[in-house]
């Protein structure tokens, strides 16, 4: 008998596996699965899909001792953590109380009709908690087999008799938690290859999206209200991307269209902008338009395409709207708003930096442009790759850290002064490690000790490239790494320690930096060294001390110079 029973529970999950793949072929499915709304009617769709798995599943079982070996907890339970509460409950009625009334009488029908029930509750409680942690394997195992130990103890509890029901529970009580529990993990594994299809489609869109704001640089340098290089940069978003169409518009109004199939007649520009735009502007993040009301600009457009909207920012505040129209009635949208938000959020700090460039001309001391001209592009898109990341599961996250990040490129280069309080460099450091931590999360340690008491005044940015290089070619050198950034003040100095857990920095580097024949590779450390030289005599130089432990680099600044030089030192 139990070896009957290990066959039909096989044969049927293999039956479900198919079932399943197919499911996942089918467009109603992949429009449920991805859909940023759904309706009451996908909904009910769904709910009666799963309940005929369970259904199905019923019919396919084998009968011992009077209860029904089968895989009925798959389709309610799944119905639950992949739809949600309305499709697991449907479900779980549908399978319920088709399990009822297919053995009326039978010494388990009420038992397995009201344990089927509890299954689809289960499944609608557990959803939330599988999809945050992206439905792992182990934790969708412990439900179902909980969920079937559930069903034994009903079965114990209501079948009558009871001796009866102890006889049947001991013979299908294992094959049924195991089995059940396994091919629960395999079907909604089948379903999780959605998200990895999507997830691997939004990888090449936001890859396009980088690539084509590298194209866009030169023409998005003369800024938004060049209309001819605005038509530039939305002509070659329209032919790179092969969507329907793209708008770039201020606050007021549109500066630059390009649609192949719908024309946008002439006088619609005198009616200012449309809906869509000032719901962008108004929420401040990404907004989409299916339909629109005929006065609008957009009306004929809507007919054919779904537009996909995102703001454009420039200190910090939104100046202007990115949009793009898709194809109605696609399966996904999600790529589509990731796409557009990256393309947003790139074009907003190339916006930021022409800004912030303009502030740099003015600088005078060639020096201190020398070491503002090295922003790290890579640190740029590691940035925003860590922010796109966050967007889908922690969009509040994403938020803070775009502002972090346009704090950092303001800190960076929105300054006309040489020496700063030492606070104001403190925050851009923060800035820049707070970036560097959501990207390596629990990979790097951070320590940061300073004292809320100083008065004293630093050069611009002569921490920040320390503090990078310890992070870069220190700590992530590891697995795992820290960095310490400490201060301590004495009567005539100020003394910032900043310390890794790297494996050190060669003996013939550190000589070099302080004979000055460092190579341009690291023109960060001989900037910092030789300001600090310029600033406060020779002998304040970087004190670095290095072992394949770890290094720690002391910047010493002398109170009395440091406030001479600031009185004399603006860059206006």
């Amino acid at each position: 008998m139990t070896i009957d029973i290990f066959k039909n529970l096989i044969l049927n999950l293999s039956m479900l596996v198919i079932i399943a793949q197919l499911l996942t072929k089918t467009t109603f499915i992949k429009q449920f699965m991805f859909s940023y709304k759904t309706d009451i009617k996908s909904n009910i769709g769904l709910a009666v899909i799963f309940g005929l798995i369970s259904v199905l599943s019923t019919y396919t079982g084998i009968n011992v001792n009077g209860a029904i070996v089968n895989t009925r907890v798959i389709g309610v339970m799944s119905g639950g953590i992949i739809g949600g509460p309305i499709v697991g409950i449907g479900a779980a009625i549908i399978g319920g109380l088709h399990r009822y009334f297919f053995d009326v009488g039978g010494f388990t029908a009420t038992a397995c009709a009201i344990s089927t029930f509890v299954e689809g509750t289960m499944g609608v409680l557990a959803s939330k908690y599988l999809k945050r942690n992206n439905w792992k394997k182990q934790d969708i195992f412990l439900i179902a087999a909980l969920a079937e130990v559930f069903q034994m103890v009903i079965i114990l509890l209501v079948a009558k008799p009871y001796a009866a029901a102890l006889a049947t529970v001991k013979i299908i009580a294992l094959p049924m938690i195991l089995f059940n529990s396994l091919g629960m993990v395999i079907f909604i594994s089948v379903f999780n290859s959605i998200f990895i299809e999507q997830d691997n489609e939004s990888a090449k869109r936001i890859k396009l999206a980088f690539d084509i704001s590298e194209r866009c640089l030169p023409f998005l340098r003369k800024g938004m209200y060049n209309k001819e290089n605005m038509d530039k940069v939305t002509k070659m978003i329209l032919e790179n991307s092969r969507d329907g169409g793209v708008v770039i518009t201020d606050k007021e109004r549109i500066l630059s269209y390009q649609c192949d199939e719908v024309l946008l007649k002439e006088e619609y520009t005198q009616r200012g902008l449309p809906e869509i735009a000032r719901r962008v502007i108004a929420a401040d993040g990404v907004k989409i338009a299916e339909i629109a009301e005929e006065n609008d600009i957009f009306y004929e457009h809507l007919k054919k395409f779904t537009i996909v909207g995102a703001p454009l920012h420039s200190k910090g505040s939104v100046v202007g709207v990115i949009l793009v129209f898709t194809k109605k009635f696609k399966i996904s949208i999600q790529t589509d708003r990731d796409f557009v938000d990256g393309l947003s959020k790139l074009f907003s700090t190339q916006l930021e930096l022409l800004e912030a460039q303009k502030q740099r001309e003015l600088l005078q001391k060639a020096e201190f442009k020398a070491l503002q001209s090295q922003i790290n592009p890579h640190f740029l898109f590691n940035a925003l790759n860590t922010i796109t990341a966050f967007c889908r599961e922690k969009p509040e996250k994403a938020r803070e850290l775009l502002i972090v990040l346009s704090t950092y490129f303001r800190n960076t280069l929105n300054t006309n002064q040489y020496m700063i309080d030492i606070y104001d460099e403190f925050s851009h450091v923060d800035s820049y490690l707070q970036l560097e931590k959501a990207r390596f999360e629990d990979r790097l340690t951070l320590v940061m000790d300073v004292p809320t008491d100083l008065n004293c005044n630093v050069p611009s940015f002569i921490l920040q490239p320390i503090v990078e290089n310890a992070v870069k070619h220190g700590a992530m050198k590891r697995s795992t790494g820290k960095v310490e950034v400490r201060v301590r003040q004495t009567e005539e100095l100020v003394i910032i320690s900043v310390k890794d857990s790297g494996y050190g920095i060669p003996e013939e580097i550190i000589n070099a930096l302080h004979n000055d024949t460092l190579d341009s590779t690291r023109v960060g450390l001989s900037n910092v060294d030789k300001r600090l030289r310029s600033i406060y005599g020779e002998k304040y130089g970087l004190d670095i001390q290095s072992s394949p432990e770890g290094t720690e680099i002391n910047i010493r600044i002398p109170l009395n110079k440091g406030a001479e030089t600031d009185e004399n030192s603006n860059r206006g």
